[in-house]
């Protein structure tokens, strides 16, 4: 279930967001936490629906007509692709008239949703 981030999901989000490589750094994840906030960026939690715990955090742009998936962080044991599939499958219902994008990072898991959803 896609839940929107609210403060007191704060340490969650940051414990999921150390998750990535790139911001194993506690000042890092905290600034771009932080960034995304302020920036007007969506953030939002994934909670596992068999056991209703959050597993994965994800920031989005939301454009006119696009979602960039900015960032997608999802805890070890839970990275089948039933499940990042199920995440993708919940933004696009999020936003169903704007086209879901990623970055280079993000971008080969939106086409292989994709091509799965064809």
């Amino acid at each position: 279930m896609l839940v929107h981030y609210r403060k007191d999901y704060q340490k969650i989000a940051m414990g999921l967001l150390s998750l990535l490589p790139e911001l194993r750094d506690e000042q890092r994840f905290n600034d771009e936490l932080n960034w995304a906030l302020t920036a007007g960026e969506s953030v939002y939690l994934w909670k596992d629906q068999e056991d209703n715990h959050f597993i994965a955090v994800v920031i989005l742009k939301v454009g006119d007509d696009y979602v960039l998936l900015r960032r997608l962080s999802i805890t070890p044991s839970e990275r089948s692709g039933h499940n990042v599939y199920a995440l993708l499958t919940a933004i696009h219902e999020q936003y169903p008239d704007r086209r879901l994008m990623g970055t280079l990072d993000t971008q080969p898991l939106i086409t292989s949703w994709g091509k799965a959803n064809e």
